[in-house]
């Protein structure tokens, strides 16, 4: 019991670092390379964050828990939307991009309809994962065009005032990237394995592991870099991390292991899990929509009530 509770310590710590320097790191990349924050945010970050969702659900799927890997990405997916988004906004409002309760509000509510209707048969089939690893190569490609042909207008939010790197070679952010993003994983599996450890001594059944605790280990690097980057006034890159991480997992990791392994959907995944991850995705557009031209926000109030979901 003495070595699962430290390694959850030693977890949180390695998550706190590794948040810090990789939200540090994307700011300055997104400054060196002429982009938005939001586009460093809803790709790069998105997916260094993600990984330990690509690595558990894998994991559990090809050993044979495929309960424990599917409960996985719907879990951290609702706590995505309703624990990041939630608890950042009740520190902090959130800034929302125009562009995010646009374009890829959209892409990522169809990602999930389809995701949904994939699993209606009671499985998700080699096919229908390879359909959806291309909707994640065609949803990036469009991202990639419209950072390259929005004009500087939309290039001037990649503007850090304080940027403390601004003339240091290119090599320094991506190393402290590289660091940031091993410690987010390293830290996200100790407590995974803590968090497993427990569950597992109290009998709880994969499902429900997998809808929980891995989820909500596997969502905490998107928690720690989205508080960060709340904390360092880089809002775009935060909003871009929960809605690309939500798009990665839907389209990358459904779409991966079940094209490795044919995934089963159960009827409690079906009727239960999946339509509270659409109502996740629902319920970000009035949020996140705003009057005001350009942006909205995301208020303590409404944090409150993602929380409280």
């Amino acid at each position: 019991m003495v070595v699962i509770l430290l390694s959850i310590c030693l977890g949180i710590a390695g998550l706190a670092f590794g948040a810090d320097r990789f939200v540090g790191a994307a700011a300055h990349l997104a400054t060196r390379l002429g982009v938005s924050p939001l586009f460093v945010g809803l790709t790069i970050v998105s997916v260094g964050t993600s990984f330990p969702e690509l690595l558990v659900s894998t994991t559990a799927v090809l050993g044979g828990h495929p309960a424990m890997g599917l409960g996985n990405v719907l879990g951290s997916n609702i706590a995505n939307v309703f624990l990041v988004l939630g608890l950042s906004s009740l520190l902090q409002p959130v800034k929302v991009e125009s562009e995010v309760v646009g374009r890829d509000y959209s892409a990522l509510l169809l990602a999930t309809v389809t995701a949904w209707l994939m699993a209606s048969n009671g499985v998700l089939s080699r096919l229908e994962g390879i359909i959806l690893l291309a909707g994640l190569i065609v949803y990036y490609g469009a991202t990639l065009r419209s950072a390259r042909g929005s004009g500087d207008s939309k290039l001037s939010g990649a503007t850090i005032k304080d940027d403390p790197l601004p003339r240091k070679p290119l090599y320094r952010p991506l190393a402290q990237l590289v660091v940031g993003l091993v410690m987010l994983l390293v830290g996200s599996r100790l407590i995974i394995w803590g968090g497993v450890g427990l569950a597992q001594a109290m009998g709880v059944s994969e499902l429900v592991i997998g809808l929980t605790l891995l989820a909500v280990g596997t969502s905490l690097p998107e928690l720690a870099t989205t508080l960060t980057g709340i904390i360092k006034k880089q809002d775009a890159i935060a909003v871009g991390n929960v809605v690309g991480s939500n798009m990665f997992n839907t389209l990358a990791v459904l779409g991966t292991v079940s094209m490795l392994r044919p995934l089963p959907i159960t009827s409690e995944n079906f009727t239960r899990d999946m339509p509270v991850m659409l109502l996740a995705v629902l319920v970000l557009w009035p949020v996140s929509w705003s009057r005001r031209k350009g942006r909205g926000r995301v208020n303590r109030f409404e944090g409150g009530i993602l929380l409280l979901l």
